[in-house]
């Protein structure tokens, strides 16, 4: 995972860096597979604003936080990348599991009171 910094209107301490790679490190917990993290902190009249973007093999997602203290900007904008990460990860997670074939006893033992008739089951036990 590679982070990029972005300070507009902010002076750039290690502080801040050490926070952002602490918060962007959370992210592994929920990807396998390499992503470039662009972090954006800038000043807005009073607010301070944290962008993050994940690009992601074949997605980006994109998170702003704007409040008055910069550090619960870079959390809210990290959190909400966290919610996006695990929204994607549970589709991807489902879908796989519906297109598993049950294993042929303990598909048996949850069939036993079902009652229906499958179609050329005769044809293979001949």
């Amino acid at each position: 995972m590679s982070v990029h910094f972005a300070f507009r209107q902010i002076e750039a301490t290690e502080a801040l860096k050490a926070k952002i790679e602490k918060r962007v490190d959370k992210f592994r917990k929920f990807i396998t597979y390499p992503v470039d993290v662009h972090v954006m902190l800038s000043l807005e009249k009073l607010q301070h604003v944290a962008e993050i973007t994940l690009h992601a093999e074949f997605k980006s997602m994109v998170a702003v936080a704007k409040t008055k203290n910069l550090y619960e900007s870079i959390d809210l904008a990290a959190k909400k990348i966290e919610t996006q990460l695990k929204k994607e990860r549970e589709k991807h997670k489902g879908h796989k599991q519906a297109h598993k074939v049950a294993r042929p006893k303990v598909a048996a033992k949850l069939a036993r009171d079902v009652g229906a008739v499958l179609p050329h089951s005769e044809k293979k036990r001949a």
